[in-house]
């Protein structure tokens, strides 16, 4: 049978081990963060951002509004954003925050911009040029 003096040792080392592996987790789990600016001169868009487990919303962005958000990156560092964007020239499901764009592009700040022709993705890695994408549906020009 354990003595008191036992017990409160095993009751302190178990606070102590709780509270380091808290502060650890917070130090391994890199922040990052998104920002979608649309860029289409007299024009809202619509966008809908959400990974696997956070469903950001929808948001309309007037000309030269933004809409961003932080987070942490999860441990097994797969953690995906993506958006639904929408114009008057076309739409599409974009990965706005991957693994690759990270290394390829973004470090830990992914900066979209969305105009007419897609979505761009400034590179910040090695200050080149912007990634663009064009619409996944384009819509027809109207008549």
């Amino acid at each position: 049978m354990r003595t008191w003096k036992e017990n409160l040792f095993v009751s302190f080392a178990l606070f102590l081990l709780t509270n380091s592996l808290i502060i650890t987790s917070e130090a391994i789990l890199e922040k990052a963060g998104v920002i979608v600016t649309n860029k289409i001169p007299n024009e809202n868009i619509t966008i809908h951002c959400y990974s696997s487990e956070d469903d950001l919303g929808v948001h309309n962005l007037a000309y030269g509004s933004s809409f961003s958000w932080n987070f942490r990156i999860n441990f097994f560092r797969s953690t995906k954003f993506y958006c639904d964007i929408s114009t008057r020239h076309g739409y599409g499901n974009y990965g706005v925050f991957t693994p690759n764009l990270k290394r390829d592009f973004c470090y830990n700040q992914c900066e979209w911009s969305v105009h007419k022709d897609g979505p761009c993705v400034k590179q910040r890695r090695s200050e080149g040029p912007s990634w663009c994408q064009n619409w996944k549906v384009p819509q027809p020009p109207s008549s």
